[in-house]
This record gives structure tokens, C-alpha cells and sequence, in this order.
């Protein structure tokens, strides 16, 4: 078990120092948010699944697989096709618009900073996002408290305090280059560390076959196992999630080009799917194998029981890095947020020279209160709370930014406002009065109601328009004689 324990140690050791030693390489306060602008296809996948892959995509998985079945598949399968949605129409304009936050991109595209209604938008748009954000970060807080826990015989207290400090190392320095560089090998530790970890699961399972035997289709094997609204509204949380998420927004943003941004996304498209996969498919087998254990610990034990104490510290330092990653890329997208969309213009400007440093303290803010709510929190669903934020992100601000991507000038300011504002409140209040089915539905119905009268009718006199210049530049017939 010492050798377990050692060799985890030491490569969360070196992934932390990698980052310490990349961040204080070149590139100056630029590199904290966005990288200078450089990086390539690989770096943008690396922010891109480093900030989706983590807590949620591994040990949350795991944990719901084995309590629900393949309902678990929902995050990673959703997260991927918002990934190819992204690619396909919104990421080159994202990055050619030369923006690094959602907030900016939509208070530019209806009015700029001097507009009220504007600046309205763009504060509900980082206040929505943040807080969902926040929700997820918690969720990464969770899966760490759940991961240490489950291999150290500590207390809750004492892995959160080891879970925050690994995350402050991970970035406390480098930032978003760190991140980027980083991610990608986090990438693809995490696939080796899952492969493995399926093919244990499969082997002792005697194979795919035996295992859907032993449990049977329905629920675990059922996508929609626990009914079709709960597992469309997590598919829809999913999309609108991608959409609207600083860190996700801003991977486009760090990319060297449009044409990389685009191939970031595609890339994480076809990567994210097949790890949930493998971690339903480890959650499936020991379901199976009829042991009885806390979910969210899942994960850990079976790394400790299906492999050497050497290779198994190894693996499940590899998932504990993802974790940590997944959380460092969340907390720097909201510290973006704040210091350029919360705080003052007048302040950031006063303190121009000391953007960097605020942005320190708000990640150090952010991982104490994180590590707080993982505590109180522990135990429960780690899925159900990154589905929660992800909707909360996407319930208002979801079809204005798409529309002022897609077709800017279209929808006036005062609608995208109605638009952010209600989908937002219609979501909180659906939840709020314990009303069936997903929260997050009503949110976008009544946020999509803010945009279609407006839509419409400005459809009609750019159509109408668009005829009358055909009619006058179209030559008058001539006529005979």
C-alpha cells in the first residue's frame, strides 16, 4: 500500500511542478488568460477537455453507473456534440471577434459598453455563468474529497485542504499557458489511466456479453433508463453548457487562428465521448459484481483492487490530476469573468498594472469557498451538480449569445435583455416551486418566447428589403411599339 501511496504522490508532484516551471517560462501577464494568443489545435483541445474532463467525467461517471447504469453516458456524450456544434458555426467568428469572454462578445454585439441595456446584459450573462460555473467547480471539489478519501484514510477536512492546495499549484503561476500545455498531457494520461481501467473492468467481467447478462437492459443499459425528460434535459444542459461557459469560450479565444480554433473543437468532439463510456463501463462492472460500497468511492477501490500498489498509485494519480485540472480551468474562466465583466472598468483601469494579481486573489477566493461547499456536500450525485450548472449557465444567455454569433443585429438589446433576464428567473422559479419536469426547459422556453416575436418580424423586413432591392435593381421591361 506504501508503494501505492508513493507513487501517486509523486506524479501529482511532478504534474504540479511541470505547471509551476511552464508558467514562469516566457510570455509574461498576457499568458495568464489567454495564452498570448498561440496556442495550437492541441492546446485549444487541452484548455477545451481539461475544463470539461474531470470530476464529473470520471469519478461522477462511475458513481452514477454503478448506481443507475448508462444514464451515466449523458455528460460526456452531451459535451461532446456541443463541442462539434461549436466547431461547426461559432468558432472561428469567436476567435476572429478578438474578445476573451462571453460577456464582452455580447455586450459588443448589442450596444457596446455605452449602452445600459447592454451592460445589463453582459452583468446577467457573468453572473449566470459564474455561479454555474461555481456549481461545477464545487462538483470537482467533490470528486477530489471522494478520490483522496476513498485511497488515505483522512478526514473530509483534511483531503479538501489537499485537494485546494493542488489546485492553487496547478495554476498559481502559469495560468492559462501552464493549463494549455498541460492539458494536453493530462488528455491523454487520463485515456491510458481509462483503458486500462475498462479492459480490468471487461476481464473480470469475462466481457461485454456476461455483463449485460448479469444486470440485465433495463435501466443499465437503457440511455434512458430514469425517463425521457430527466435524461433530454441532461443532454440539453450539456449543449447549452458548451455554449455558454467562460473557460470553454476562451480555449477559442488563446487559439493562434480561426482554423485552429475550429480543429480544437472537432478534436474534443471526437475525444470526449468515449470516456464516459469507459467509466460507465467500470461502474457497470463492479454493479455486477454485487459489491456494496459509497458510489462516489467507487472508482477508487476498484484502482486499488483490480491492480498492483505501483501501477494502481499511478492510475488513479492520473484521474486525481484530471480532477484537479478540471477544477484549475474552471476558476481561472470565472476570475476572467469577474476582473474584466463584475469589477469596475474604472478600477480594472486605476489597476491596469495589477490585473494579474487581482485575478490571483479571486482564484485563491474561489478555491477556499469551493473547497468549503465540496464539504458540505459530500456524498452526493457529483453528475447531478455539473448538470445543474451547466443549465444554469445556458437557461438565459444561451440563444442571445447564439443569435448575436449567428445573426448579429437581429435581435434588438432590450429583447436579448428580456431574453438573459427571464430564461434565467423562469428557471430559478420553476425550481424553486418544486414544479415536474426539468427546470431548465422552462428557462429556455421562456427565453426563446423573449426572442420570437422580434425574430420574426425583423425576418419579415429583411425579406421585404432584400425583395425591393431585387425589384429596383432589376431594368424595367421594355416596351414595343
Amino acid at each position: 500500500m506504501y508503494l501505492f501511496h508513493i507513487s501517486a504522490f509523486v506524479l501529482l508532484a511532478l504534474f504540479v511542478g511541470a505547471g509551476l516551471i511552464t508558467g514562469r517560462s516566457g510570455g509574461g501577464k498576457k499568458d495568464y488568460s489567454l495564452g498570448g494568443r498561440s496556442a495550437g489545435a492541441a492546446g485549444v483541445t487541452g484548455i477545451l477537455l481539461g475544463a470539461l474532463v474531470g470530476g464529473a467525467s470520471t469519478v461522477g461517471t462511475v458513481q452514477m453507473a454503478y448506481s443507475y447504469g448508462l444514464t451515466a453516458w449523458w455528460f460526456t456524450l452531451g459535451g461532446g456534440i456541443g463541442c462539434l456544434l461549436l466547431g461547426l458555426r461559432f468558432a472561428a467568428p469567436l476567435r476572429d471577434s478578438g474578445v476573451a469572454t462571453i460577456a464582452d462578445y455580447i455586450e459588443r454585439s448589442y450596444g457596446g459598453h455605452e449602452s445600459r441595456c447592454a451592460s445589463a446584459i453582459a452583468f446577467t450573462v457573468t453572473v449566470s455563468s459564474s455561479i454555474g460555473a461555481f456549481i461545477s467547480i464545487c462538483a470537482q471539489f467533490l470528486a477530489c474529497i471522494a478520490l483522496i478519501r476513498g485511497a488515505f484514510p483522512i478526514s473530509p477536512a483534511a483531503a479538501a485542504l489537499v485537494a485546494a492546495v493542488s489546485v492553487w499549484g496547478f495554476i498559481a503561476v502559469g495560468g492559462m499557458k501552464s493549463f494549455s500545455t498541460l492539458g494536453e498531457a493530462k488528455i491523454v494520461l487520463l485515456y491510458i489511466a481509462l483503458l486500462l481501467c475498462a479492459g480490468a473492468a471487461l476481464f473480470q467481467s469475462g466481457g461485454l456479453a456476461p455483463l449485460a447478462r448479469a444486470l440485465g437492459f433495463n435501466p443499465w443499459f437503457n440511455l434512458f433508463g430514469r425517463g425521457f425528460v430527466p435524461e433530454a434535459g441532461y443532454l440539453v444542459s450539456m449543449i447549452v453548457g458548451v455554449f455558454t461557459t467562460q473557460i470553454y469560450i476562451q480555449s477559442l479565444a488563446a487559439a493562434k487562428d480561426a482554423r485552429t480554433a475550429r480543429a480544437g473543437a472537432f478534436a474534443s468532439a471526437l475525444l470526449m465521448p468515449p470516456m464516459g463510456l469507459l467509466g460507465t463501463l467500470i461502474g457497470l462492472s463492479v454493479r455486477a459484481r454485487g459489491v456494496e460500497i459509497a458510489p462516489d468511492q467507487v472508482l477508487s477501490w476498484f484502482i486499488m483492487e483490480s491492480f498492483p500498489p505501483l501501477a494502481g498509485g499511478l492510475l488513479w494519480g492520473g484521474i486525481l490530476i484530471t480532477v484537479v485540472g478540471c477544477a484549475a480551468g474552471l476558476i481561472l474562466g470565472i476570475a476572467t469573468n469577474i476582473s474584466r465583466n463584475f469589477i469596475p472598468r474604472r478600477i480594472m483601469e486605476k489597476y491596469a498594472s495589477k490585473n494579474s494579481a487581482i485575478q490571483q486573489l479571486l482564484v485563491l477566493a474561489m478555491i477556499v469557498t469551493a473547497a468549503l461547499s465540496g464539504l458540505g456536500g459530500a456524498g452526493s450525485m457529483i453528475l447531478e451538480w455539473s448538470f445543474m450548472s451547466m443549465g444554469l449557465r445556458g437557461a438565459g444567455t444561451f440563444f442571445p449569445f447564439v443569435l448575436a454569433v449567428l445573426k448579429p443585429g437581429l435581435l434588438s438589446p432590450r429583447r436579448a435583455l428580456a431574453s438573459c433576464v427571464g430564461g434565467l428567473a423562469a428557471m430559478l422559479l420553476w425550481a424553486f416551486l418544486g414544479l415536474k419536469g426539468d427546470p431548465l426547459f422552462a428557462g429556455l422556453a421562456f427565453s426563446a418566447l423573449c426572442t420570437a416575436p422580434e425574430f420574426v418580424q425583423r425576418r419579415k423586413y429583411l425579406h421585404r428589403s432584400h425583395a425591393a432591392k431585387e425589384r429596383s435593381s432589376t431594368p424595367p421591361p421594355l416596351r414595343r411599339r
